[in-house]
């Protein structure tokens, strides 16, 4: 026999779907962003051409410029360094949310050069010239890193001080796992002076849980083909500086969440009523 009248049966649908109405923006639909929009440190370090002078031990933490290569390139391997701070990003969002109330959910890099154009060459004669080519990214643990002082002549760095260069590249990376995060590779197409390139990062757990707790993101360049040259601005530029944009969606509360089983659970407790 039916327990359960179509009014009532009416009345529970209109329930659950006023419940969705109300509920879901709240869950699926807010986002909102944050840019970083310069990074606090960065270095590159420079093996120095085969052959030439040797620049392993060369610190420039405080050049304009920021450079990729493979060792096979003329000029030798260039590796860099960035350093960003998410304290103002969390605190931004615990402002919209509420503290602890949101999840960092997509993370993107934007890099841009006065040197962007294929064949591009700086005035400083230790960079190689602009080309096309593939990059790698690690996300390291260590945050703490020494820029250093030296400009784009160099200065002296590791071992006779703590200053990044080419030679603390192994204490820099530690071991897979516990001393970095690969973030995968990436596509250098030059896009042209000043214009910005984006790379969406992964959501690797070093990333999310560094930016949650309002850390710093240590970030490790190196070149993933022979073919690549990439030049970006670093902090010390006049302009176009890296930017780091984070992107966070609040959590939903429990009474939302309740809200919602609540309403679902009504109108599958009067289908069975209705079976019986």
């Amino acid at each position: 026999m039916k327990v359960t009248s179509l009014e009532t049966i009416k009345a529970f649908r209109a329930f659950v779907i006023c419940s969705v109405v109300l509920v879901l923006p709240a869950v699926a639909l807010a986002q909102d962003t944050v840019t970083i929009n310069d990074s606090t440190a960065s270095a590159f370090m420079a093996s120095g051409p085969s052959g030439g002078p040797d620049m392993s031990t060369t610190n420039f933490g405080n050049a304009g410029t920021l450079a990729i290569a493979p060792a096979s390139s003329p000029k030798g391997e260039f590796d860099s360094v960035l350093l960003f701070s998410t304290s103002t990003a969390v605190s931004q969002f615990n402002s919209m949310y509420g503290i602890g109330d949101w999840t960092i959910t997509g993370v993107q890099l934007k890099l841009a050069s006065n040197f962007g154009t294929t064949g591009a060459a700086p005035m400083n004669g230790i960079f190689n010239p602009v080309a096309a080519g593939s990059f790698g990214i690690d996300s390291l643990s260590d945050t703490t890193w020494t820029a250093g002082n030296g400009g784009g002549g160099g200065t002296g760095g590791y071992p006779a001080n703590n200053e990044v260069d080419f030679a603390y590249i192994p204490t820099l990376l530690g071991s897979v796992g516990s001393g970095y995060d690969s973030l995968g590779d990436f596509t250098y197409t030059p896009p042209g002076n000043g214009t910005y390139s984006t790379y969406t990062l992964p959501g690797s757990d070093s990333i999310l849980d560094t930016t949650a707790a309002g850390g710093a993101v240590s970030l490790y360049f190196y070149a993933a083909d022979n073919n690549v040259s990439y030049l970006f601005n670093s902090q010390q530029f006049a302009s176009n500086h890296p930017e780091l944009i984070l992107t966070a969606t609040p959590t939903p509360e429990p009474a939302t969440l309740a809200l919602l089983a609540t309403g679902f659970g009504s109108l599958l407790l009067v289908r069975r009523k209705m079976k019986a």
